[in-house]
């Protein structure tokens, strides 16, 4: 086993052959794990300050791992340390590594040991964080006895290798309810249609501004909390970027309510082998009252239990609006790596003295915060219409 160091945003260019061969060699490789969701993150999202680049571990002349990272400052228990940790963005929730099944973990860790020795670059842990309980990156933790793994929040998801029929009478009964008065509503206002524009679809471009248009008009825009994609032009190039990235591991799709050929909801999903995800949720607030949102996704649900070889949609994050749906939740994981073993040890104990000040430390009283108008309409829109995975 050894580890080859590809260096700052040219060497993650060069890494792109080994990681593509890798990723035929898995055979279907996670969204979080693609050379072209990075490739779009790098290229537009990544934080120019910090130092990044692939570690490449090889085992008898092949590709056998794939770490992407960027080195970070991350003070802890009063202590600078030096990291090397999975990127991290608003537009990142989940991350993982790319690595053969039969990696050896012990003998991959001292791998990149030597190899960061010999590139010069001083290191304390690495650091994969958001990673869920399926990931590569989780399992190789798993086989480490030094590796930290700390709880770090879930991801919600639904088992679509069942019928929709199956599915649906578990939804919350008013949800249940606002789909059927929801999709009445609609029926008497208009013709339905329901779209779903995919890589290789010359409407592509189309729909994908349909959805930027659709994100930023409502609570999302200026008027809003700004973190509409259309108000950043590095999240908007990260987007359509991946939009129109050609891979057979990779598909992007754009999913559309329309109401008499005008949009009033829309999705931005990708499609990695059985694997669906949906990464953001956009709809037109002058039809809240038919809750165009719940019906679209709706209708991603039973779409993707007809649809082969689908199996599995995320919806990435936990929000409290997932659970009228009952999606099912997978655990995700924050984990550390330290460079050298005593670390862990000193690490174990400081979280434990850390839990132990926590429970002795005596209740503090909650103070309700008042809240604004923007606040409110935020709260219903999300009751309402369940404004995506992020």
């Amino acid at each position: 086993m050894r580890a080859i160091h590809h260096a700052g945003y040219e060497g993650f260019l060069r890494a792109e052959r080994p990681w593509q061969e890798l990723s035929a060699a898995v055979g279907s490789p996670q969204i979080f794990q693609t050379y072209e969701w990075y490739a779009a993150f790098f290229a537009h999202l990544r934080p120019t300050e910090l130092p990044l680049g692939v570690i490449e571990l090889q085992h008898n002349g092949e590709c056998a791992g794939i770490f992407p990272y960027v080195l970070q400052r991350i003070r802890r228990f009063g202590v600078t340390l030096r990291v090397l940790a999975l990127p991290e963005s608003p537009h990142l929730i989940l991350a993982d590594l790319l690595l053969a099944a039969d990696l050896d973990p012990s003998a991959a860790l001292r791998a990149i040991r030597t190899c960061l020795a010999q590139a010069g670059i001083s290191w304390h842990a690495l650091r994969l964080a958001r990673v869920p309980e399926r990931s590569h990156a989780r399992r190789w933790a798993a086989r480490m006895p030094e590796a930290l793994v700390r709880p770090g929040g879930g991801s919600r998801y639904f088992d679509v290798a069942q019928s929709y029929a199956e599915l649906s009478p578990r939804f919350a009964g008013r949800l249940r309810k606002t789909l059927k008065k929801g999709h009445k509503r609609l029926e008497q206002s208009g013709a339905l249609e329901w779209l779903c524009v995919g890589s290789g679809d010359a409407r592509l471009p189309w729909a994908f501004e349909q959805f930027l248009t659709l994100e930023s008009s409502g609570w999302k825009g200026r008027q809003g909390t700004g973190s509409a994609i259309a108000l950043s032009a590095a999240a908007t190039n990260f987007y359509r970027d991946l939009s129109r990235a050609h891979s057979p591991h990779l598909r992007v799709e754009i999913h559309l309510l329309c109401l008499d050929e005008r949009p009033i909801a829309g999705q931005f999903a990708t499609v990695c082998g059985a694997q669906r995800t949906i990464h953001k949720i956009a709809y037109d607030e002058s039809w809240q009252h038919a809750s165009p949102g719940s019906l679209l996704m709706a209708n991603s649900i039973e779409h993707s239990c007809q649809q082969e070889p689908i199996q599995r949609l995320s919806l990435v994050t936990d929000m409290p609006w997932m659970r009228d749906w009952n999606a099912a939740r997978e655990a995700v994981y924050d984990i550390w790596i330290p460079r050298l073993a005593p670390f862990s040890l000193l690490a174990r104990a400081a979280l434990r003295a850390k839990a132990l000040l926590r429970s002795r430390r005596p209740p503090q009283p909650t103070v309700q915060a008042k809240r604004t108008p923007r606040d409110a309409t935020q709260s219903t829109a999300e009751k309402t219409v369940c404004p995506g995975a992020t």
